[in-house]
C-alpha cells in the first residue's frame, strides 16, 4: 500500500503541473527520509544528485543537441527538402513522401524530434498546402516523421537508455537503424496507399536539377558517416563522435553553406544550454529516484507481484506497452524513460527480455507520446506552426490527423517483435 502511495503522490503533483525534476527530488528526499535515517538521507541526497551527471558518457547529449541546433539555425533543412522533394516530387503523394525523407534525413543528424519538427515542418507543410494537400495529411505527417529523431541514430534517449542499463550505446544506435528505415518505408506505404491518387503531383525535374540539388546537400552525407563508421571502427567513442560530429557541422555551417552567423551561433548555443539544463536536472532527480524505490524494494514488490500473477514475458510486454502509451498521454519522452527505466530494469533481467531489443521496443513505444494528447510536444509544434501559416488546427483536430501513424507505430513494434533479428542484424553483423 505505500508504494500505491509514493507513486500516487508523483503523479498528483506531476499532473498539478510541478515540474518533473523537483517532483522526483521531493518524493525521491521524503521517501528516503521516512523509510531511512534523516541524517543518511541528508547526506545521500546531494551526492547522489551530483554523482548521476558524473558520468563521461552523458556529454554525449549536449552535444548531439548543439549539433542539431546548428543544422536548424543554419537552415540546412530548407536544403534538404528542397532536393528530397525535386527527386521524389513527381510521385504519388510525392511532396509528403519527400517531407518523411527529409524528416529521417534530418533526425540522423540532430537526434531531436522537436529539432526535426521545427526544421522541416515550416517548410515542407507550407509547400504541401499550396499544391492542395490535406491539411490533415500535411500536419499529421510531419509531426509523426518528427519522432524519427530519436529512433534513427544518433539519439539523446538511447543514450540515456544506455547509461541506466549499461547496454551499449554503440549497439543501441546500430540496432534503430533498420527499424528507422522500416519506419519511414511504413509511414511512404501509407501515403502512397491512401492519398496517392487524389493528390497533385509535382512536375519531375530534369536530371541536371536533380543532380545539382544532390550535390548541393552532399556535404551533409558526412555526418551520419562519421558518427557510425567513427564509433564502429573504434576511431572514436561516442562521445567523441559527439563532439567530431558538432565540429563538422558547425565548420558546414560556416564555410560551405554559410548560413549561419555569430547571432544564429549564439542562439544555438543559448538553445543548447537551456535544453540541457532541463534534461540535466531531470536525469539527476531519476537517478535519485531510482536509487529511492530500490532502498525501499519496489522495483523487487513489482516483480513479486507479477510472478503471483504467473505472467509470462509477453504478457508483461504488453503491459509495459500500455503503461507507456498512457504515461505518454501526460509526459515527455524523457522523463517517462528516466521514471520507468530503474523500475523496470531488474524486473526485465528477471524475465530474461534482451535489453538491447528492449531499449528499442521502448524508443518505439515512446515515440508514440510526440503525437499522444493531451501533451504530445510535436502536436503543440504543429499547431504553433499552422497557426503561423493561417491554417490553424486546434489539439483535437491535429491529434486527429496524427492518429494513423500512431497505428503505424504499433505495427513496427509488432514487427520488431516478431522478427526480432531486425533489431540484432546490424549489431551482430558489425561484432
Amino acid at each position: 500500500m505505500d508504494y500505491v502511495i509514493i507513486l500516487g503522490i508523483l503523479m498528483l503533483i506531476i499532473l498539478l503541473g510541478m515540474p518533473v525534476a523537483f517532483a522526483l527530488i521531493i518524493v525521491s528526499s521524503g521517501v528516503l527520509m521516512v523509510y531511512l535515517d534523516p541524517q543518511v538521507a541528508n547526506l545521500q541526497v546531494p551526492q547522489i544528485l551530483y554523482n548521476s551527471l558524473n558520468n563521461s558518457v552523458l556529454i554525449a547529449i549536449p552535444l548531439f543537441v548543439l549539433t542539431g541546433q546548428i543544422m536548424l539555425k543554419s537552415g540546412i533543412g530548407t536544403k534538404a527538402f528542397d532536393a528530397a522533394n525535386k527527386w521524389f516530387g513527381h510521385l504519388p503523394g510525392g511532396l509528403a513522401i519527400a517531407s518523411v525523407l527529409t524528416c529521417g534525413f534530418f533526425a540522423s543528424l540532430t537526434g531531436s524530434s522537436i529539432a526535426t519538427v521545427l526544421t522541416i515542418g515550416y517548410i515542407a507543410s507550407d509547400e504541401m498546402i499550396k499544391k492542395g494537400y490535406p491539411k490533415r495529411l500535411a500536419y499529421g505527417i510531419i509531426a509523426a516523421a518528427g519522432t524519427l529523431g530519436i529512433l534513427i541514430p544518433p539519439s539523446g534517449p538511447m543514450i540515456l537508455y544506455g547509461a541506466m542499463t549499461n547496454v551499449s550505446i554503440t549497439d543501441l544506435f546500430m540496432a534503430g537503424i533498420i527499424p528507422g528505415i522500416l519506419l519511414i518505408i511504413i509511414f511512404i506505404i501509407y501515403v502512397v496507399l491512401v492519398y496517392g491518387k487524389k493528390l497533385e503531383r509535382s512536375e519531375l525535374a530534369s536530371k541536371a536539377e536533380r543532380m545539382s540539388a544532390l550535390k548541393e546537400i552532399s556535404w551533409l552525407f558526412l555526418l551520419p558517416v562519421i558518427i557510425i563508421l567513427g564509433i564502429y571502427s573504434g576511431i572514436f567513442t561516442v562521445t567523441e563522435s559527439a563532439a567530431v560530429a558538432c565540429i563538422v557541422s558547425l565548420l558546414l555551417a560556416l564555410f560551405v553553406y554559410k548560413g549561419i552567423g555569430i547571432k544564429g551561433l549564439f542562439e544555438a548555443l543559448k538553445e543548447t544550454a537551456s535544453n540541457m539544463g532541463m534534461i540535466a536536472l531531470i536525469l539527476a532527480a531519476a537517478l535519485l529516484f531510482g536509487f529511492a524505490i530500490t532502498a525501499i524494494e519496489l522495483p523487487q514488490t513489482i516483480q513479486l507481484g507479477l510472478e503471483s500473477l504467473n505472467m509470462n514475458k509477453w504478457t508483461l510486454i504488453l503491459l509495459v506497452f500500455v503503461i507507456f502509451v498512457i504515461l505518454g498521454m501526460f509526459m515527455d519522452v524523457i522523463s517517462i524513460l528516466l521514471i520507468m527505466v530503474p523500475i523496470l530494469h531488474p524486473i526485465l533481467v528477471s524475465y530474461e527480455v534482451n535489453l538491447l531489443w528492449f531499449g528499442i521496443f521502448t524508443i518505439i513505444a515512446l515515440e508514440m507520446s510526440a503525437i499522444t494528447p493531451p501533451i504530445g510536444l510535436n502536436l503543440f509544434v504543429m499547431m504553433q506552426i499552422s497557426e503561423k501559416q493561417g491554417t490553424p488546427l486546434n489539439l483535437i483536430k491535429m491529434s486527429y490527423a496524427a492518429a494513423p501513424y500512431l497505428i503505424l507505430m504499433i505495427l513496427l513494434i509488432g514487427i520488431i517483435t516478431l522478427v526480432p533479428e531486425i533489431v540484432f542484424f546490424l549489431p551482430n553483423f558489425f561484432h
